[in-house]
């Protein structure tokens, strides 16, 4: 009984440290979190109070820059959103007028799969088998 209690203490030990996170662990869930974080403030500047999101930026830029440094082709700052969005009303046209212009008629616009000939054949196979594997038989 006491063997088992020392192996299962040692086991302990050196399960412990295994649960830590390494550095590069680290690294990429601090870059999920602020930019989880920043997401959720752009999606808020989008409706309409753009103040957090563009106090964010620049902390989230300055956070990249201590990072890529300032190379603009790893990753490229962001910007602040200079005005706020506003939602455009919805309007719906009454107009309603021909699809061709040309002829003043309605969609005259006709299938660009083949129809078949009086035999029911389209290109020596049935109907049927050329619109479900036809045209990679035909063409092959």
């Amino acid at each position: 009984m006491r063997r088992v209690l020392i192996v299962l203490m040692l086991l302990m030990m050196l399960a412990a440290p295994c649960l830590a996170l390494t550095d590069y662990q680290k690294g990429i869930l601090e870059g999920f979190t602020r930019g989880w974080t920043l997401a959720q403030r752009y999606d808020q500047a989008q409706t309409g109070d753009p103040t957090s999101y563009n106090q964010a930026v620049p902390k989230y830029n300055e956070w990249v820059a201590s990072i890529f440094g300032q190379n603009s082709s790893v990753m490229p700052a962001l910007e602040v959103i200079k005005t706020a969005s506003q939602s455009q009303p919805y309007t719906a046209s009454k107009t309603v007028g021909p699809v061709h212009a040309i002829d003043a008629s309605w969609n005259q616009t006709k299938s660009v799969m083949p129809e078949p000939d009086a035999y029911g054949m389209i290109g020596g196979l049935p109907a049927e088998t050329y619109y479900s594997v036809g045209p990679a038989i035909y063409n092959f």
